[in-house]
């Protein structure tokens, strides 16, 4: 319903390559247009149930800065890390 404009999604990734000093990420549905406007930035494409409108599977893209250290999990997925709050650390299901 309130989608950006092509011009808008420019700007934000203009402004987010412009970010030095602090750690970032970034996601957005994964579409061809989304992954060509922020080639070269570290990436991981995952997917997951969607269930808010209709079940179907929702395909998601997440961007980082490049001082982010990804896991050394194969394959691994976003969505299955969660927080133990007993232990107050977080662990991948």
């Amino acid at each position: 319903m309130n989608h950006y404009k092509k011009e808008s999604h420019k700007l934000v990734r203009d402004y987010i390559k412009q970010i030095k000093d602090i750690n970032w990420i970034v996601y957005y549905d994964n579409t061809p247009e989304i992954r060509d406007l922020y080639s070269g930035i570290n990436m991981k494409e995952y997917s997951f149930k969607h269930t808010a409108y209709k079940v179907r599977e929702g395909k998601e893209i997440l961007f980082f800065s490049p001082n982010i250290i990804q896991p050394k999990i194969p394959d691994w997925n976003p969505i299955r890390f969660k927080y133990k709050e007993k232990n107050s650390r977080i662990i991948y299901i």
